[in-house]
């Protein structure tokens, strides 16, 4: 922080020294066509909006992501659940890979676009307003992105690469279906985020203490009621890059730890 107020103050102390005069400081008005030249956007936008009874505030990062990056053992909403226990948690997934080491330049990256923070909230009367919960996501994703799923509650949608599209929805669900045919979640070795039209655009995880109806992003349907604890949604844009369990190798994030370390 010091270093960051010198700075600003020698930046300013120079072009006092550059421009002492009083017309230098004068404001100049611009013509309503010099006007629509000119495009500004602030890095963070704070938006509220009411929904269902419901209050929200969304924190959005307006920059763009590319990211090589492997997680491992991620395991969120740990606790007893008398629906479905499951693995124990609501979200519990081994590996998560962003990028790979081979394939192109462009599939060793992942873009996010717009990552955002959103608080969720009632109105229960004047001076009584309760966060009820909160969620991540990002307003776009593209690229290849392994995973080894054990179990997700939320609703996930995957084209098996074939053109069925293997869906699972509910509470710590183990399996994704296309109709009454089923397989692990685990043998959905990875998946492609977007596709000719554009980036996914619904990725999303929640932490509730109620069930939440979110609205859709622009152009898009309501997604699935998000329920309380733990909650996952992506179903927009998604190709399985396999149905064999088989994750493609990310050594590239493995190097850039160890450079950097």
């Amino acid at each position: 922080m010091i270093l960051i107020r010198i700075g600003l103050l020698l930046s300013l102390s120079g072009m006092m020294s550059l421009c002492a005069t009083p017309a230098c400081a004068a404001p100049v008005a611009l013509s309503d066509q010099e006007l629509t030249e000119v495009y500004g956007q602030g890095l963070v936008t704070v938006d509220n909006t009411t929904f269902n009874g419901l209050n929200f505030s969304t924190i959005t990062l307006n920059s763009d992501i590319t990211l090589n990056a492997n997680l491992k053992n991620i395991v969120l909403g740990q606790y007893t659940s008398a629906t479905n226990n499951g693995s124990g948690a609501d979200i519990n997934i081994s590996t998560l890979q962003f990028g790979t080491s081979s394939g192109t330049t462009a599939q060793q990256t992942v873009d996010i676009t717009n990552p955002y923070i959103e608080f969720v909230y009632n109105n229960a009367g004047a001076g009584k307003n309760q966060v009820v919960g909160m969620r991540v996501g990002f307003q776009g994703i593209s690229g290849n992105v392994g995973l080894l799923m054990n179990t997700i509650s939320g609703s996930l949608q995957v084209d098996n690469g074939s053109g069925t599209l293997l869906s699972s929805n509910g509470y710590r669900s183990t399996t994704a279906c296309a109709g009454t045919s089923c397989i692990p979640l685990s043998q959905i070795g990875g998946i492609v985020a977007g596709n000719a039209s554009g980036p996914s655009r619904d990725f999303w995880i929640s932490m509730l203490s109620q069930a939440v109806q979110f609205p859709g992003q622009p152009g898009m349907t309501q997604p699935n009621l998000a329920q309380p604890g733990v909650w996952l949604n992506w179903t927009d844009r998604l190709t399985a890059q396999n149905t064999s369990g088989t994750i493609a190798a990310n050594s590239l994030a493995k190097l850039l730890t160890s450079l950097h370390h």
